[in-house]
């Protein structure tokens, strides 16, 4: 594969996180007061007395649980009211939206009337940080939204170990409002039960009688056997590649290459899909414990490189990306065979080539996806916001290593 266009910032006196520790670089906030909410709640039109109401009981909550950040979306109804009730308090807000905020306004805003446009703005200016689960457009799939919930709540307890504090949900359901999206993935009462499935509180807000009377754009079916999952996602290669000689070539793919096929081997189905080409790997995980443990164990597996796989002057060895995120898969038309696909997958291999020599870098969402399985054998080091090459912006990477 091509070299990369750059190499990540060092960043001196960077700390070793656990899963467990790992948060924001504000070391201050260990004796900050007050406690984290991840929110979520349904959608419904603006403007009633029985909103009024709820906002009421969205204040009462939020001073009975001392509540100083909040982590959410801003779809109209429950998330936009109660971000202003925490912005009314003088809380701080975090902004987590799923897709590309075009689309997610007029799919998640706009359906519950214009009204909310101007104060999904008004939120959206004041808050302290705005976060895309994926920056892609939105395709009519609801594990975007489940994911962009695991990816809120991870943050929000990463937010709250840093805190030394609280992590709660705030929840506003309604007993005649469908809890659930037509696919059960998505929706308030799955968010709910996904927080709870972790061993944490909930706290329930009525919605009362507010009036939902919703207006979703039309979207084009999907077709052709083509299904969205979210899954794990590896990309590595191997630097030096290029320089090593041709005769030197069996050598590699019978060493370096069998060393990863037999890695790959030991964890079975977990490996849902693996693919290679020259000094490439990539592969698709089907949870992100496993993810972790594999990406980790190839780069110990290649650890020692037999000398001549070392083209002298040069640096070689593997390097290694993982991210988290909804994916497509299909059917590869040209071969036949499965496929998986997407803007996540592209933004995986911009991860390795900014990754040095013998490491994993991880994104933020696979370290708030581990966080969510409850996985305590690694440990982070922030290496902070790198630009990816070709044009795949800039995100918060973590080095992954044993814990």
């Amino acid at each position: 594969m091509a070299e990369p266009d750059q190499t990540p910032p060092h960043v001196p006196g960077v700390e070793s996180l656990s899963i467990g520790e790992l948060t924001s670089n504000n070391a201050s906030e260990e004796s900050a007061s007050g406690n984290v909410a991840v929110f979520c709640g349904h959608m419904f039109n603006a403007g009633s007395e029985a909103e009024a109401a709820l906002a009421q009981r969205i204040r009462d909550q939020l001073d009975a649980h001392d509540i100083a950040v909040g982590f959410g979306p801003l779809a109209c109804g429950a998330d936009i009211v109660i971000a202003e009730e925490l912005l009314s308090r003088g809380a701080e807000l975090n902004v987590v939206l799923p897709f590309a905020e075009e689309d997610f306004i007029a799919e998640s805003v706009l359906c519950g009337g214009e009204d909310w446009l101007p104060r999904y703005h008004a939120c959206r200016d004041a808050a302290a940080s705005i976060s895309f689960a994926t920056p892609s457009d939105y395709v009519g799939d609801d594990n975007q939204f489940a994911y962009n919930t695991l990816y809120a709540m991870g943050l929000a307890v990463l937010r709250s170990q840093k805190r030394k504090c609280d992590a709660i949900q705030l929840a506003v359901v309604s007993d005649t409002f469908a809890s659930f999206s037509s696919t059960g993935i998505a929706g308030t009462k799955a968010d709910m039960q996904l927080w709870q499935n972790l061993g944490r509180d909930t706290v329930s807000i009525a919605a009362g009688a507010v009036p939902r009377d919703l207006k979703f754009p039309e979207r084009k079916a999907i077709t052709g056997g083509t299904r969205r999952e979210i899954r794990s996602i590896i990309f590595a290669d191997y630097k030096g590649f290029s320089r090593i000689g041709e005769r030197l070539l069996p050598d590699f793919m019978n060493v370096i290459m069998g060393r990863i096929a037999k890695v790959l081997h030991d964890f079975g189905d977990h490996v849902e899909f693996r693919n290679t080409w020259g000094d490439a790997i990539y592969a698709v995980i089907d949870e992100p414990r496993t993810a972790a443990q594999i990406a980790l164990k190839l780069q110990e597996e290649l650890a020692n490189v037999p000398p001549g796989l070392i083209p002298e002057g040069a640096v070689a060895g593997m390097r290694t990306g993982v991210h988290y995120g909804p994916i497509w898969v299909g059917t590869d038309r040209i071969t036949g065979n499965r496929v998986w696909y997407g803007g996540e997958v592209n933004r995986t291999a911009r991860i390795e080539p900014v990754t040095p020599v013998g490491g994993v870098y991880c994104t933020e969402s696979f370290a708030a996806a581990l966080l969510m399985d409850n996985y305590t054998g690694c440990q982070f080091t922030s290496v902070g916001r790198v630009i990816l090459p070709k044009n795949y912006g800039e995100v918060e990477l973590f080095r992954l290593e044993r814990g």
